[in-house]
């Protein structure tokens, strides 16, 4: 998990305000407003399972109604859901009565679920959720070519429904311009075998020098349906840093090198 840095924030409020405000209602507006410390080897992603918050236990909150999903930025109706939510009936056009049903609590999916999931929303359309973070406290290294990302989630849909979920991150600079992109994606109704459920996609890569943020945008992508049954879980972005090469390593580099010049310097005196 991300660390919260609190104490140098609360010195420095302190310091400047005096004793207008006291201790406990600082600590309240540092907590509304948290900062978070980027470390190697974390995830990355704030709330990136859910569990901040509360889930729709129904799955047919629009508007006002949509849980607050700490961390995350939403455009449409994206939300969270509870795992076995009820679902809820609408009556179409035709007058026939039907039945919304939502992942129950034993769908495939992550062993570590949680309680809550992502889903696409209960409008006929496509949402999105996106948080944008900085890591110019890790400059140096990155900058050094030695950055490394894994990006991870747990995507899927329901049923025959084709909407479709996928997490896409883009490296920007100082100037907040693109430096490379990537992303990974939901299976199709096909490779998921029209099941209802979540499954593991990852993929990785270098972090391209001179990245100072990432921006993480979650996309549902409606195609039918009365709701969007696009969905995802347990969102991961770790960045490592690449060892350098030890002295041993490099010593048999050295060694292969002059092994290859002394071959190459043997056959030009045969020939």
């Amino acid at each position: 998990m991300n660390k919260l840095t609190i104490f140098p924030l609360f010195s420095q409020a302190m310091a400047k305000i005096g004793t207008t405000l006291t201790a406990g209602l600082i600590f309240s507006l540092l907590l509304s407003n948290p900062i978070y410390a980027v470390t190697f080897g974390t995830n990355l992603i704030v709330n990136g399972d859910a569990e901040q918050g509360q889930g729709d236990p129904v799955g047919n909150a629009v508007g006002a109604d949509i849980p607050t999903i700490p961390g995350w930025t939403l455009t449409g109706s994206f939300s969270v859901l509870k795992y076995g939510a009820t679902g809820f009936s609408f009556t179409n056009p035709l007058g026939n009565v039907v039945n919304v049903t939502v992942p129950s609590i034993d769908i495939p999916g992550p062993s570590d679920r949680g309680l809550n999931l992502f889903f696409g929303g209960a409008d006929r359309a496509s949402s999105s959720a996106s948080q944008l973070i900085d890591i110019s406290d890790l400059a140096s290294t990155i900058d050094a070519g030695q950055g490394r990302f894994d990006l991870s989630g747990w995507l899927g849909g329901y049923s025959t429904d084709e909407d479709s979920a996928s997490l896409n991150i883009t490296f920007l600079d100082q100037a907040n311009q693109s430096l490379g992109t990537a992303n990974i994606t939901s299976p199709t109704v096909t490779q998921r075998n029209n099941t209802t459920g979540l499954f593991l996609r990852s993929t990785d890569g270098s972090v391209p020098v001179g990245t100072r943020q990432i921006n993480v945008q979650l996309n549902a992508n409606y195609a039918r349906g009365r709701v969007n049954d696009a969905y995802a879980d347990n969102l991961s972005l770790v960045v490592t840093k690449v060892p350098e090469p030890s002295i041993s390593g490099l010593f048999l580099v050295g060694t292969s090198c002059l092994m290859v010049w002394k071959l190459r310097k043997n056959n030009q005196i045969f020939q």
